[in-house]
């Protein structure tokens, strides 16, 4: 797609692997994906436990309850903490409030990106990194990677697999709708993985890709 990275490899390391930004909509199976890479060699990450540790910083609950307010604490023995499904439901129908807690948080997940990139060159410059992020695209991360996977599986399968987790029909329509279409992002993205089938199937796509990526250089 020719993009050009405008951060961790240009500050860092120039690795001749590319770094991948893996991403995909709600419950579309990112994370059974990410585990395949890992499973290929390749360093993974979760953005989403990035975020899971920034919620707990004292100073990100402070700014995010001044903004959304205090009924989203949880008091506890060891002090306060954020009420992530509370904080989930409300942004995910706010699109003004989602973005106002995006920009609380984005930013700090950007250095934690850059710092686990540098760890892992740092040891390995060789190395393949794929991060998981869940709303890539949405919050503009697909320029800080050298190329971009989607994963994707039929809508109703989807909701199929939510429910298995406990979520409504409503709550994954809800969060589904709340997010950039899956067909856009198929078309933003360098490689797509269709993931309505069964594992087997999954990881015969996810090893093709890597056999293309491994004939692709770094920028």
């Amino acid at each position: 797609m020719g993009k050009s990275r405008i951060t961790t490899a240009e500050v860092c390391y120039n690795s001749p692997m590319p770094t991948i930004g893996l991403t995909g909509n709600f419950g579309m199976g990112k994370t059974s994906v990410l585990s395949l890479f890992r499973k290929s060699g390749a360093h993974v990450f979760d953005v989403d436990k990035f975020v899971h540790n920034i919620l707990e910083k004292p100073e990100t609950i402070r700014k995010i309850s001044l903004f959304l307010g205090k009924d989203i604490l949880i008091k506890k023995p060891g002090g306060i903490s954020i009420d992530k499904p509370r904080v989930a439901q409300i942004i995910f129908h706010d699109p003004a409030k989602r973005k106002a807690v995006e920009k609380i948080i984005h930013p700090q997940v950007l250095k934690m990106m850059k710092e686990a990139e540098s760890g892992i060159l740092k040891k390995k410059p060789s190395a393949l990194i794929v991060f998981e992020v869940p709303l890539l695209f949405e919050a503009g991360y697909e320029i800080f990677f050298d190329k971009t996977v989607v994963v994707y599986c039929r809508r109703d399968l989807a909701i199929k697999r939510l429910a298995r987790k406990g979520f409504s029909a409503d709550e994954a329509s809800g969060r589904l709708r709340a997010q950039m279409s899956v067909t856009r992002k198929k078309k933003l993205a360098d490689f797509v993985i269709d993931n309505s089938y069964d594992i087997g199937r999954t990881e015969k796509q996810v090893k093709r890709i890597l056999g293309k990526i491994r004939h692709i250089p770094s920028y």
